[in-house]
């Protein structure tokens, strides 16, 4: 009995007891599937396996999902580990047509074969992999939908230059619509689709609510006009192709910049909240203290700047805030740190807060290693920067977001994506901080399973999750 107690605990992930001696098949949701461009974020088609026998062994099984061209041997197709205790991998419509499109090269519009099959391996080396009979689905793909778009011209902030067209938004729930908000002058704009690229772009229509895809030189080149300078939201569906430009309650600046005796009065580009366009953040080493306020335009003194009610005020939560040019000249007065400060100028106040760096981050999501544990998050490693954690390891198709305290009610101190399902670019991107259960509950969607690695910076708070 001591023995069968021991060999349970040790290999417990092992065991599965007897899955029979029922033969791995699998068979596939339909067997023809034509691609639905207008439904994207729809189930496209679903395989679903039978568990197939582990020989009274009461190991576990391990299943691998393989697609290919029916012309291939499944050596350069899609081989996807699923794990144990899976049964079924779904594709959703745009999941499926940029798969192959991108790895099989599959041209738009096109109806073409392909082979899948499913292979169980028995977790023991003397065991020899199960392989279910091949079978063959069509599918036909359609020409894909933009998952960027760009504004464009001399009306938009960044005029005609297509390297740094301005960027709107995706809207969460909502496929293939866009949507931003800010300071538009009179002039033209248009939609581009790809940086530095001025083809395909999204032009004028029949008239002001109508989109039209711009293809080639030749094609007309009818933009939208802005009258008007001011603040505007553009809402675009590129999947109705409707447009729409209002005027409205913007905030009054897009760009604020923080400038005082700690930045040796050089002017700092201060960072918009993702989710709020009227509050501004700065987090900073200011360890010199001194003066500072908020300026409206770089490196011009005479113009309007945010400063204190009073002259002189110090570090606080929730202080008065207001704005003016030339005398008095007010400015806020800090003893010197590591401060976190955050400006909103819908309601005037101003939080400055010296920060205490948390000792260690942690990952938590399905495509973590322990997945949504969070008494087993899995954590980072802190490096000599105090506001700075690494780690490099492998991560499963899934959401992800980060615990600072792992807390085990949930309402504790949380690092999340600026926006939902959001696919990590590889690069620097701004974070969101959450606590006691907070705001919105954005996580990163990390679509491909693999080895990444991710460098956080608490103080900016800032990541890049990069996958090798």
């Amino acid at each position: 009995m001591f023995l069968s107690l021991f060999w349970s605990c040790t290999d417990e992930d092992n065991t599965e007891y007897n899955k029979g001696d029922q033969p791995l098949e699998i068979s596939a949701s339909k067997e023809s599937v034509e691609l639905d461009a207008l439904n994207p974020n729809s189930e496209a088609i679903k395989f679903i396996w039978t568990s197939g026998t582990n020989n009274g062994t009461g190991l576990a099984i391990d299943y691998t999902f393989q697609l290919d061209k029916q012309d291939g041997n499944f050596k350069n197709g899609i081989s996807l580990d699923m794990g144990r205790n899976a049964y079924e991998k779904s594709y959703k419509n745009e999941e499926l047509n940029d798969l192959i499109i991108t790895k099989f090269g599959v041209a738009p519009d096109t109806e073409t074969t392909f082979q899948y099959r499913i292979i169980a391996q028995i977790a023991s080396d003397a065991m020899e992999p199960q392989i279910s009979p091949v079978k063959t689905i069509t599918v036909k793909s359609h020409k894909p939908i933009t998952k960027t778009l760009y504004l464009i011209g001399n009306a938009t902030p960044n005029g005609w230059n297509a390297d740094d067209a301005t960027e709107m938004k995706p809207v969460t729930n909502t496929p293939k619509a866009f949507s931003w908000t800010g300071a538009l002058s009179a002039g033209e704009f248009k939609l581009i689709t790809t940086l530095g690229e001025f083809l395909p772009s999204y032009n004028k229509g029949e008239n002001d609510t109508k989109l039209v895809l711009r293809e080639s030189d030749s094609a007309p080149d009818d933009k939208f006009i802005i009258t008007e300078g001011g603040t505007y939201t553009i809402n675009v569906n590129l999947i109705s192709m409707a447009i729409s430009i209002t005027k409205g309650e913007g905030p009054e600046f897009t760009e604020l910049w923080f400038v005082g005796n700690p930045t040796s009065w050089n002017f700092k580009l201060m960072t918009v909240n993702p989710l709020d366009p009227f509050v501004f953040h700065y987090n900073d080493d200011l360890s010199a203290g001194g003066e500072f306020k908020i300026g409206t335009v770089e490196g011009n003194w005479d113009a309007v700047f945010f400063r204190p009610v009073t002259d002189q005020q110090s570090e606080g939560v929730n202080l008065d805030v207001d704005k003016w040019a030339g005398d008095p000249d007010n400015k806020w007065n800090i003893t010197g740190g590591v401060y976190k400060i955050k400006l909103d100028i819908r309601d005037m106040k101003i939080d400055i807060l010296p920060f205490t760096p948390f000792t260690m981050c942690y990952l938590v999501g399905d495509a973590s290693p322990n997945g949504w544990d969070i008494g087993n998050a899995t954590p980072m490693t802190a490096t000599s920067d105090p506001y700075k954690f690494t780690w490099t390891g492998t991560l499963n198709t899934g959401e992800l977001k980060f615990t600072l305290d792992k807390q085990d009610d949930w309402n504790g101190a949380w690092f999340i994506a600026n926006e939902a399902d959001k696919n990590p670019t590889g690069d620097v991107e701004q974070m969101i901080y959450n606590y006691s259960g907070a705001g919105v509950d954005y996580k990163w969607k990390i679509t491909e399973a693999g080895t990444y690695t991710i460098e956080l910076d608490q103080l900016k708070e800032t990541v890049i999750i990069k996958k090798q």
